[in-house]
C-alpha cells in the first residue's frame, strides 16, 4: 500500500509545480502590465522594482496554490483513469478511498503551510508593499497624480488635473494653486503640460502650454492681474527625491496577523457590549421607548435584540475560539446587562405593533412637566421640595433618543468587528481550499478519464472563478454588515466540499445522480422551506 501511495503522490508533483509556475507567471505578468508601467521609466532602480514585485508576489502565491492543487489533482487522477490504472487497482482490492487518502494527507500539510504563510508572511509583505509604494510616490510625485484628485503633500503647492496619459508625464486641464506668497493668491491654469524631475536640485519642473495666470494681491490697494501665456515653466521644490524607507507603525486589516486582528476585535467588542448594556438598561426601564424610535433605530434594535440565527451563534463561537487562542484568556462579558428571554419577548411585542403601543407625547412626559397651567402656559407655583429629584423620571422621548444613539454606536462597533472577522475567516478559508479542491478534483479527474492540461485547466478555471467571485462578493457584503462574516468566507468551502464528497461517493459506488433524483431533492427542499415559512407565519 505504501508503494501505491507514493506512486499516486508522485503523479501529482509534476502537474502541481507546472501549474504553480504557469499560473503564477500569468498573474504576475498581469500585475506587471497594470502596475509597473507607472514605475518603469521613472528613474526607479531595478532593485526597488524587484523588491516591489516580491512583496506583491506573496498575495499571488496564496491564490495560486489552491488552484494548482486542483489542476494537479484533476490531471493526476485523470491520467490514472485514462490508463485504466484506477480500475486495475480497484480489482486488486484498493478502492478509491485508499487512493485519495495519501493525497488528502499531503493536502493537509500544504493547507497548514499556506495558513502559516497567510498569517505570518502575507501581512508583512502587504505592509512593506504599501510603505514602499508610498515612498516611491514621495520620490516621484507624478505617480501620485490622479485625474480629478488634488495633488497635496508639497509645501505651498497644490494641483489638480482633468486627465493624464498612461505614463503620467503629460497632463491636461491643469489648475495650480500657488500659496508661497501669503499676501497674494496665485492660480495658474493651462490646457496641457508636461512633468519632468530634476534630481540634482530636487525640483519638479512643469512645462505648461496655453494658459493663464491669475494673481490677486491683498493690501491697501487690492490689485488683480490676469496674464495669458503660450508656454510657461513652473519649478516646484520637492523634498525627499532620494528614495528613503519610512518606518510606519500603522497597519490596516490586510497587514495584520490573527493575533493583531483579534486584539482589535476584543477592543471593539468591549465597547459594543458596553453600549449594548446601556440599550438594554434603557429599554428595560421603559420598554415602550422602542415605539418612539425612528425606522433605522428600530431595525437595529430588531437586528441586535430579536434576530439571532444559528449563523450568528457559529460566528460568535468562532470569534470566542480565536480570542482564547490570541489573547490566551477566556471570554468574559463586559456588561451585567444581558438579553433575557422575557425582555426579548417584550421588545418583539412592541416592534410588532408599534402603533398600538405608541404612547402620546403628553402622557409620556413626567408629572412635573404635565402640570403646566394650560390657561397661563406656565408652571404653577410649587415648592422645590414638592417634587423630589429622584421621583422625576426621564421623558420617554429622552430615553428613546438615548437608545437610538447607543444602538447606532453598537452598529458602528459591530461593523468594525465584522471587518476584522472577515480577514480572520479569510486566513482560514483560503488555505482550507487546498483540501477542498482535492476532494473535488479527484472524482472529477476519474470521471473525465483524461489527464491533459487543457481539460484540467478549463475545469479548474471554472471552479476557481466561481470560488473567488463568491469570496470577493461575500467580503464586500460582510464589510458592509449585510452578511455574516463566517458565512461569507466559508460558504463556497462548504458547498464545494459537500459537492466533492458527493462525487467521491458516486465514484466509489459507481452510481450517478439522475435527473429524477435531482428533481426529487429540490422538490423536498422546496416543501421543507414552505413548511418552515408557514410555521413562522403561524407563530407570528
Amino acid at each position: 500500500m505504501f508503494i501505491v501511495s507514493r506512486y499516486v503522490i508522485r503523479e501529482h508533483i509534476g502537474p502541481f509545480f507546472f501549474a504553480l509556475a504557469l499560473i503564477t507567471s500569468m498573474l504576475l505578468l498581469n500585475f506587471v502590465l497594470q502596475a509597473m508601467r507607472y514605475i518603469i521609466g521613472k528613474g526607479i532602480s531595478m532593485t526597488v522594482i524587484l523588491e516591489f514585485i516580491a512583496y506583491n508576489l506573496a498575495g499571488i502565491i496564496v491564490l495560486v496554490v489552491p488552484m494548482s492543487i486542483l489542476v494537479a489533482t484533476i490531471m493526476a487522477f485523470g491520467r490514472l483513469a485514462s490508463d485504466n490504472e484506477v480500475t486495475a487497482l480497484k480489482a486488486g482490492g484498493i478502492n478509491f478511498f485508499k487512493l485519495i487518502f495519501p493525497v488528502i494527507l499531503v493536502a493537509c500539510v500544504i493547507t497548514y503551510g499556506v495558513f502559516w504563510f497567510n498569517d505570518e508572511v502575507l501581512p508583512l509583505a502587504n505592509h512593506n508593499a504599501r510603505v514602499l509604494k508610498k515612498n516611491i510616490q514621495a520620490k516621484r510625485p507624478t505617480l501620485s497624480i490622479e485625474p480629478g484628485v488634488f495633488l497635496e503633500g508639497i509645501e505651498n503647492f497644490s494641483m489638480i488635473v482633468e486627465n493624464k496619459d498612461e505614463l503620467g508625464s503629460t497632463i491636461y486641464g491643469v489648475t495650480i494653486f500657488d500659496k508661497s506668497d501669503r499676501n497674494a493668491q496665485r492660480t495658474i491654469t493651462a490646457k496641457r503640460g508636461s512633468i519632468a524631475i530634476e534630481e540634482s536640485n530636487d525640483n519638479m519642473i512643469l512645462e505648461l502650454e496655453e494658459g493663464e495666470i491669475h494673481e490677486y494681491h491683498q493690501g491697501k490697494n487690492d490689485q488683480y492681474q490676469r496674464i495669458t501665456f503660450q508656454k510657461y515653466k513652473v519649478i516646484v521644490a520637492v523634498e525627499n527625491l532620494s528614495l528613503k524607507t519610512s518606518d510606519e507603525t500603522f497597519r490596516n486589516d490586510r497587514e495584520k496577523n490573527i493575533d493583531q486582528l483579534m486584539e482589535e476585535v476584543a477592543r471593539h467588542r468591549k465597547e459594543r457590549e458596553r453600549q449594548m448594556g446601556l440599550v438594554l438598561k434603557n429599554i428595560e426601564k421603559k420598554p415602550e421607548s422602542v415605539t418612539q424610535l425612528d425606522p433605522r433605530a428600530r431595525k437595529l434594535v430588531e437586528k441586535y435584540c430579536v434576530e439571532f440565527s444559528w449563523l450568528d451563534a457559529i460566528n460568535d463561537y468562532f470569534m470566542d475560539w480565536n480570542l482564547r487562542l490570541a489573547l490566551d484568556t477566556a471570554y468574559v462579558p463586559y456588561t451585567d446587562y444581558v438579553l433575557s428571554d422575557s425582555l426579548k419577548q417584550t421588545i418583539q411585542t412592541y416592534l410588532k405593533d408599534t402603533l398600538k403601543h405608541t404612547v402620546p407625547v403628553a402622557e409620556s412626559q413626567p408629572s412635573a412637566l404635565r402640570s403646566l397651567d394650560p390657561s397661563l402656559g406656565r408652571r404653577p407655583n410649587m415648592s422645590k421640595s414638592a417634587i423630589p429629584v429622584d421621583s422625576v423620571e426621564m421623558p420617554l422621548t429622552a430615553i428613546s433618543n438615548q437608545v437610538s444613539g447607543n444602538i447606532s454606536t453598537v452598529s458602528s462597533y459591530q461593523r468594525l468587528m465584522d471587518q476584522s472577522m472577515v480577514e480572520v475567516n479569510k486566513k482560514y478559508s483560503i488555505p482550507m481550499a487546498c483540501l477542498i479542491f482535492v476532494l473535488l478534483g479527484a472524482p472529477i479527474g476519474v470521471k473525465a478519464k483524461r489527464g491533459n492540461l487543457g481539460l484540467a485547466a478549463g475545469i479548474s478555471l471554472f471552479f476557481f472563478i466561481a470560488y473567488y467571485f463568491c469570496l470577493i462578493l461575500g467580503e464586500d457584503l460582510a464589510d458592509r454588515g449585510l452578511m455574516n462574516p463566517f458565512f461569507a468566507m466559508w460558504f463556497m468551502n462548504f458547498f464545494l466540499g459537500i459537492l466533492g464528497c458527493v462525487l467521491i461517493y458516486q465514484t466509489v459506488t459507481e452510481k450517478t445522480m439522475g435527473w429524477l433524483t435531482i428533481r426529487s431533492f429540490f422538490h423536498s427542499l422546496n416543501l421543507t422551506m414552505k413548511n418552515s415559512f408557514k410555521r413562522k407565519n403561524n407563530e407570528n
